[in-house]
């Protein structure tokens, strides 16, 4: 509402400057003063040569003088009329304007509209923002947790191997201590009802192993067939190879199993294999694919063993 009638006032105003301003042209510069100044010639000296010196001019002769006094020069009134009103003329046609329109401003509501558009573009680019910054953050975390992942299942199987190795390492120097005993001591007669490389009593094996064997773990199948070593589980099916080559061997296959008893890979020629022939190693490989093993959710997310084929002549 102050808005609206400071317009009225401006307006108004305005209207009266420019009036006043009409006003006075009319009285100070549309009139033409009287009486009209008189008209006025220019004397032109006509001579009767082109070339001359001095600033006298030379007396007549009265024959010329008589001429001059007979035909007086006249300027034309008409003439002299038209050279005075041309400067008037294009004075008038030189007009210039002394105000300017004033521009349109916008109005509050035009301004309030573009404010609040503003607004909410620079809202939507910030929230665009933020979820990029989110979504570069959660692949950031995901990429670091899966490295953490993948670092505590490497150093847990190099805790495995290094218990392993460190088993294996403890387990032969208690086989060399009781060579050098056995030799100090001669061999005599043993009556120890017990065997195995775990403490308590008893024979450690395979009910369906061989007693000439020195291993105590595995699935007790001997010097044929199919045999696997895979710690804390059980296998469900272990395919045999199919080959048609007469050639014998034994062949160790790594296996790596999952948590659902699948095998995810398998890399034939391990140590203990006693040939080096790739038409069993690829055998042996395709049927360890195929084995199936016994679901434990407790269970690493990937476990390696062995299953080892020997290969006999028919």
């Amino acid at each position: 509402m102050e808005e609206s009638k400071n317009k009225r006032i401006g307006f108004a105003g305005t209207m009266f400057f420019h009036i006043g301003l009409i006003v006075l042209l009319y009285f100070l510069g549309f009139r033409t003063p009287l009486p009209l100044p008189e008209e006025e010639g220019i004397l032109v000296n006509f001579g009767n040569s082109n070339q001359g010196v001095g600033r006298r001019d030379p007396a007549p002769s009265k024959a010329k003088k008589r001429v001059a006094a007979a035909n007086p020069v006249s300027v034309p009134k008409a003439a002299s009329a038209k050279s005075e009103a041309e400067p008037s003329s294009a004075q008038e046609k030189i007009l210039t304007q002394d105000t300017e329109d004033a521009p349109d401003l916008p109005s509050a509501e035009e301004i309030a509209m573009k404010k609040a558009a503003a607004e909410k573009a620079r809202k939507a680019k910030a929230e665009r923002n933020r979820l990029a910054q989110l979504e570069a953050d959660r692949k950031r975390q995901e990429e670091i947790r899966k490295q953490q992942e993948a670092e505590a299942e490497r150093k847990r199987l190099e805790e495995i191997e290094r218990k392993k190795r460190e088993e294996a390492e403890r387990q032969a120097k208690i086989d060399a201590i009781n060579n050098r005993a056995k030799n100090v001591f001669g061999q005599g007669n043993s009556s120890s009802s017990s065997q195995g490389v775990n403490k308590g009593s008893g024979n450690q094996g395979k009910e369906n192993g061989s007693s000439n064997s020195d291993n105590y773990s595995g699935t007790g199948l001997g010097s044929k067939g199919v045999s696997y070593d895979l710690q804390g589980r059980n296998s469900l099916s272990i395919p045999k190879p199919q080959t048609n080559l007469q050639e014998g061997g034994k062949v160790v296959v790594e296996i790596t199993v999952d948590k659902n008893g699948k095998v995810v890979n398998a890399r034939p020629g391990m140590p203990g294999s006693t040939t080096s022939n790739s038409a069993l190693f690829d055998a042996a490989r395709k049927a360890a694919l195929k084995a199936k093993f016994n679901s434990d959710s407790s269970a690493p997310a990937y476990q390696k063993g062995t299953i080892t084929y020997v290969f006999q002549l028919n």
